[in-house]
């Protein structure tokens, strides 16, 4: 990727995110993190369930609000969190202001890791899992929840393209089952548990096992 094409990919992250932040505050029900929603509390549920009380778990692109509903649901579990937008309130939780593509911990220093409906935000979505893969203890688990939309052609081999691909007004990426399943491909698949099914695709949670 050339400068130019560096600085496009850039510039449309902040739009994206710009308009993100400013839903974020007007209508939080839309960022999945407040209490109330099935999603938020199968993931927080699932989270404790899989991980032994104690863990700890690093929430990548946690949001802004002082303790999104997933962390409620899994009160046993030790959470920290990283988001480029530092927020308004302080956070309940350990927080740093940060990339999911350069993340500022040690080498195999968590039992897992989430992506609660961030990943599509990334800039580089293969980096940030990349930077999971780095941070999880051998045998740690990536949990992500995330939207998977059923093939077509406009962006199926997007993972493959060196430009910034915007799929709709806040989101910088869209998966597949094939592009999901690339860009976790380092990681030993566990279990998929359907969220919500949509016209063109389901909202699912995905967990794996970083190999020992």
């Amino acid at each position: 990727m050339n400068q130019d094409e560096i600085k496009e990919q850039n510039a449309l992250w902040v739009k994206l995110q710009d308009l993100e932040w400013n839903m974020y505050k007007e209508s939080p029900v839309g960022v999945f993190s407040v209490d109330g929603l099935v999603g938020a509390e199968v993931t927080g549920a699932t989270i404790q369930k899989i991980l032994i009380e104690g863990s700890t778990c690093l929430d990548i692109g946690c949001g802004a609000l002082p303790l999104p509903s997933y962390m409620k649901a899994a009160p046993k579990i030790d959470f920290y969190g990283i988001d480029p937008y530092y927020g308004d309130e302080k956070r309940k939780f350990d927080f740093r202001q940060s990339f999911a593509e350069g993340l500022p911990f040690e080498d195999q220093c968590f039992d897992g890791v989430l992506f609660a409906t961030s990943l599509d935000h990334c800039i580089k979505p293969c980096k940030a899992i990349q930077e999971a893969y780095r941070v999880l203890k051998p045998n740690g688990y990536l949990f992500v929840w995330a939207t998977i939309r059923d093939a077509d052609a406009k962006y199926k081999n997007w993972y493959n393209s060196p430009k910034p691909y915007q799929y709709d007004s806040y989101h910088m990426w869209v998966f597949t089952q094939n592009s999901i399943q690339y860009v976790l491909k380092d990681f030993s698949p566990i279990q998929l548990r359907m969220l919500s099914k949509y016209a063109n695709g389901y909202e699912a949670l995905i967990i794996c096992q970083k190999p020992n």
